[in-house]
């Protein structure tokens, strides 16, 4: 009996070894982000499927036809931290935001 209880305790702690690494709080918050001029801010927030930034302009709200303009602002962001925004997700705009699943890869 005590054989199975150290057989299912190493099998938990095998299953908290491979899920993603949590995201450090270091890296979430929002962050003025200077582009050509343009101030923007980024914001880095953990989610249950993974980080995502939601990037915005300052003084006035994105149309839901300048996602290019928002990538940009996204990659500056991601850049500073030597990274850039993940490729496998596409922005979505929301509410004069544009945002990026996935946030900085």
């Amino acid at each position: 009996m005590m054989r199975a209880v150290a057989v299912i305790g190493f099998a938990g702690l095998s299953a908290c070894v491979s899920s993603p690494r949590p995201m450090a709080l270091s890296e979430s918050g929002p962050v003025s982000v200077e582009l050509a001029g343009q101030s923007y801010i980024a914001d880095l927030q953990p989610s249950e499927a993974g980080p995502v930034l939601a990037v915005t302009r300052d003084g006035a709200a994105f149309g839901n036809f300048e996602g290019a303009e928002a990538k940009l602002a996204a990659e500056a962001f991601c850049g500073a931290r030597g990274r850039s925004v993940n490729r496998a997700a596409y922005g979505h705009y929301v509410g004069g935001a544009w945002v990026f699943k996935g946030g900085c890869a």
